[in-house]
């Protein structure tokens, strides 16, 4: 659609011409206003960047991964015990995944694709990409990008040298589930809660730490990134009021990765009741300040999200939730 109409209007003399202009100025309104609908609707238009080497694909569920066969993305860990072909860090990483996300519904948190944020982009799958990340282990982008097979995919990226039953799949998916609550990024909050969900499949090894009540604690909290978690684990002492032991269901107990081990290592979940709320919360003050600052919702810049500025507001939404309230 073009969304520059032609200026070449005719009008005529006398009493008319005014009616003329606002039926104009009306249809040019409603002209942009379609266009901006129109881009918004379109992000997905966006494709996926393209990386160098021979690529492999496995689906399951709403998830793809995609693994490299040569170049310099290989995948380091290829031996495949099962006749499908598929790598067992492959099936291993898609079986986290999945486990994860039952998880995750089972305890009410709301999935990434169910999002508002997500669902107005078009967001139908996620895709995980095992690449050379250098010195990180995983990443996740909030963008929502197209394959060429034109699906619209979140993005979480892990390194090519990763090992079956390592929780970096699942730390980034729940940074997905993060981005589709709020658009905070601050690294204290974003890393040490994203940390706290490692608990939801795996067993708590972190020593809870009080929150800080002087203000020069809390400055240094505010610098921490996945270190953090401990002062979670103090915030979930205090603040919450759900049991941590949960009543899983057999099918997601008897989850297993190819080498025999169980994916589910401990059935209790400390805080999830409270993070979830912390989340909603932090969804309604992102709202507001959506709208103080005049920013557009769900297309924060990445500046905006990591702004240090918004640690006090985020602090407070964090110390007047559960039973802290």
């Amino acid at each position: 659609m073009n969304c520059l109409p032609r200026d070449d209007t005719k009008f005529k003399a006398g009493k008319s011409r005014p009616v003329v202009v606002n039926l104009v100025s009306v249809l040019l309104v409603l002209i942009l206003s379609l266009c901006s609908f129109e881009s918004l609707a379109g992000s997905c238009g966006r494709p996926i960047n393209v990386l160098e080497g021979k690529w492999a694909e496995h689906r399951k569920d709403e998830f793809i991964v995609q693994y490299a066969n040569e170049g310099k993305h290989v995948l380091e860990a290829d031996t495949a015990s099962a006749n499908d072909g598929v790598p067992d860090v492959v099936a291993d990483a898609v079986t986290q995944l999945v486990a994860l996300r039952e998880m995750l519904s089972l305890l009410g948190f709301r999935l990434p694709l169910d999002s508002p944020r997500y669902r107005e982009q078009g967001a139908s799958h996620v895709l995980l990409r095992f690449r050379n990340l250098q010195r990180l282990n995983g990443r996740a982008f909030d963008e929502v990008r197209r394959l060429p097979t034109g699906e619209c995919v979140l993005i979480i990226e892990v390194t090519s040298r990763y090992r079956s039953g390592n929780l970096t799949p699942a730390h980034e998916y729940f940074h997905q589930v993060q981005n589709g609550y709020t658009p905070f990024k601050r690294p204290w909050f974003y890393e040490g809660s994203a940390r706290w969900s490692e608990t939801i499949l795996g067993k708590s090894v972190v020593a809870p730490q009080a929150p800080p009540e002087e203000d020069s604690d809390l400055q240094a909290l505010w610098t921490r990134s996945y270190s953090a978690v401990s002062v979670w684990y103090g915030l979930i002492r205090l603040c919450d009021r759900q049991p941590s032991v949960i009543d899983v269901p057999d099918h997601l107990r008897a989850y297993r990765y190819r080498d025999g081990r169980p994916v589910l290592l401990d059935l209790q979940v400390p805080g999830h009741g409270y993070i979830r709320q912390v989340l909603e919360s932090l969804e309604t003050l992102g709202d507001q300040v959506t709208r103080e600052q005049g920013l557009i919702r769900h297309r924060w810049p990445e500046k905006a999200q990591r702004d240090h500025r918004h640690d006090a507001a985020i602090w407070n939404t964090v110390r007047t939730t559960g039973k802290c309230s």
